[in-house]
């Protein structure tokens, strides 16, 4: 069995992607929600980790569209906040928008309950990577996905 080197920022979010699409350049992630990253009594997602969640779902797109070659280092992430999200499951997905040879630029759209919670684009420089990061996607958040290829 693979060693799990799941960073635990997404152990604490039960972040599991549900599918990778190469044709239509877009992932699926699900996200699990606690009251221990809620404010207001436990009762809303306080916003960092919304934007973790969308970010997250960015980030590995990119790295599955290209192999792991490259990391997304976000050089900005602009996020709207449209509904207040709660324990629970939270569903996101991102869509490239375009990737270039050192700068992509992606966005996420974060739902709960089929309501939209909030949206993110992100502008983000392509850092070369020694490809570890594809073990932990693959062998344990990913080990389950959908893969769309045609």
């Amino acid at each position: 069995m693979a060693e799990d080197n799941t960073p635990e920022y997404m152990k604490q979010l039960s972040g599991k992607v549900l599918q990778i699409n190469f044709k239509t350049q877009s992932l699926k992630m699900s996200f699990q929600a606690t009251e221990d990253i809620c404010h207001s009594n436990g009762t809303i997602i306080q916003g960092g980790f919304t934007t973790v969640m969308m970010d997250s779902c960015m980030a590995f797109l990119v790295m599955e569209l290209t192999d792991f070659i490259y990391t997304p280092m976000s050089i900005d992430i602009n996020v709207s906040f449209l509904a207040a999200g709660r324990p629970g499951r939270l569903d996101c997905e991102s869509k490239i928008i375009k990737i270039g040879k050192s700068i992509g630029f992606a966005s996420a759209k974060l739902h709960q309950n089929e309501e939209l919670i909030a949206t993110a684009s992100s502008s983000l420089k392509l850092v070369k990577i020694d490809g570890s990061q594809k073990d932990f996607l693959k062998d344990n958040i990913a080990k389950d996905a959908k893969i769309i290829k045609d």
